[in-house]
């Protein structure tokens, strides 16, 4: 499985050759499920593979999807689907895996519990990747942009205000270890409390903010200590 047949038919095209692609790959791997793969990289044109494939599924940055799409669907014979979060494309259905894909491959449990997010009055999951038992939803084709910047707030922003706090407070001593039960427990709070905000911001405690606040002086984070700050006075 993954590479592309010569003479029989495709089910299921993966095109890409990034991370996403990669997991993907395994998952269905995992799963037995026949698939194969294209890439730019690939020796054989994309023409005479794409004219075999049932299902094609764009794995590419979002930026690239309109324009594969204008210069390679060739007609409604066959499903043409993409699983960027903030596009919605009049040619082609999106499902997007609400998930953080790092550079290793997860293992099967993993990957069946992650959800994904679809477009209603579009294609399900169901029929845009059959065969797989993941949980499923549908929002407006024009609300996906909202849900992306908030999947990108909660993932990329989090990871980033982590990479910031443990480079921080290495410089200070602390090994990295030290961080962990704090990380651990804050995702747990996150998962099974409806308040699991602690600290300053929920105290109200204006001396201990502006402190904080004075020690981050020359730090680009000190703006988003402010704006944390703001949004917690206006509430979630």
């Amino acid at each position: 499985m993954g590479q592309v047949p010569q003479t029989e038919g495709i089910p299921l095209l993966l095109v890409g050759n990034g991370r996403l692609a990669r997991h993907l790959s395994r998952y269905l791997e995992l799963e037995g499920i026949p698939f194969a793969t294209w890439s730019r990289s690939s020796a054989i044109p994309f023409a005479p593979v794409r004219d075999r494939a049932e299902r094609i599924a764009l794995l590419i940055s979002d930026d690239a999807i309109e324009a594969f799409l204008d210069r390679h669907r060739d007609d409604d014979r066959r499903i043409w689907f993409h699983c960027s979060g903030s596009l919605s494309s009049p040619t082609a259905d999106g499902a997007h895996p609400l998930m953080t894909f790092g550079p290793e491959p997860y293992d099967l449990a993993t990957y069946r519990r992650v959800a994904f997010v679809c477009e209603r009055d579009r294609r399900s999951l169901s029929e845009l990747l059959p065969g797989l038992s993941n949980p499923s939803f549908a929002i407006e084709p024009a609300d996906k942009p909202l849900y992306h910047a908030l999947c990108v707030l909660a993932g990329n922003g989090t990871t980033l205000l982590w990479q910031r706090t443990f480079s921080g407070l290495e410089a200070l001593g602390l090994p990295r270890a030290a961080l962990l039960p704090y990380l651990e427990q804050v995702a747990l709070n996150l998962a099974t409390s409806s308040d699991p905000l602690t600290g300053p911001l929920v105290r109200g405690d204006e001396g201990t903010i502006r402190r904080n606040l004075d020690a981050l002086a020359d730090d680009p984070y000190r703006v988003v200590y402010r704006a944390l700050a703001g949004a917690r006075m206006e509430g979630p």
